[in-house]
């Protein structure tokens, strides 16, 4: 007599990293073995040049790659890191933990960190740290690293560069530090540290040491010319008299 317990099946699609990407996926059996079987959903193909990593939060794309599955370790050449509107691109970089919910990548040359409206960052090296299959926070190193923002708002650009930028992702907030510079405007901060809050556009400069300093310059509204008033509608003509 056939068994009527379900059989669940397991179906792992692993292929070469250099071209296309890996997925898991389950589906089941029906419980009655004359039932009749129900088409399988239909998942879409993996991106070219590809890893979609636990639920598809952030993928990444690379022209060349070398991947270790037993160690979760890889290296990889013009590689492309995407999280919603996240994206990290950079010449190099060397990762650890893929496929796991944590891990951390190490980007050199020409890195480049858009996350519109947030911003966009640039430096020679960064790490982008991941937990929960999530990019958390990306800190980016350079001679100096830049940091760009335009308030959605105002309109306003808000500019500065230090020798280590961290953004964190969850906060929005980028800091600032050894050599901070910021400009909002006409308005220009400099200190050690600066933590620059993306969403409220509010700037804290501080300093530790006895001997460091901030310096805050203030440049007052140049002075516009005075609108002048609206004319008034002129008065309707006085209706005629009839004959």
């Amino acid at each position: 007599m056939p068994s009527l317990r379900p059989r669940t099946r397991l179906l792992l699609l692993l292929t070469p990293l250099c071209g296309a990407g890996m997925a898991y996926a389950a589906q089941s059996t029906p419980a009655h073995p004359t039932a009749p079987a129900r088409p399988a959903a239909a998942h879409p193909a993996p991106a070219a040049k590809g890893l979609a990593l636990g639920q598809g939060s952030y993928t990444f794309d690379a022209a060349s790659s070398e991947v270790d599955y037993k160690s979760h370790t890889g290296s990889f050449k013009q590689i492309t890191i995407s999280q919603g509107k996240i994206t990290v691109r950079a010449n190099g970089a060397n990762a650890t933990g893929l496929g796991r919910p944590s891990g951390q990548w190490t980007l050199q040359g020409n890195v480049r960190v858009h996350a519109p409206p947030r911003g966009s960052l640039t430096s020679d090296q960064a790490v982008v740290d991941v937990a929960n299959n999530r990019i958390a926070r990306v800190t980016v190193t350079g001679n100096p690293a830049q940091f760009t923002q335009q308030s959605p708002a105002t309109g306003k650009i808000t500019q500065g560069h230090a020798d280590q930028i961290v953004y964190d992702v969850g906060a929005g907030t980028v800091q600032l530090s050894q050599n901070a510079y910021v400009a909002v405007g006409r308005d220009q901060f400099s200190s050690p540290t600066v933590l620059y809050n993306i969403n409220t556009e509010r700037i804290e400069a501080t300093s530790q040491g006895t001997g460091e300093r901030v310096h805050i310059t203030i440049a007052p509204s140049a002075p516009g010319k005075a609108a002048a008033p609206p004319k008034a509608p002129a008065a309707p003509a006085p209706p005629g008299r009839s004959s």
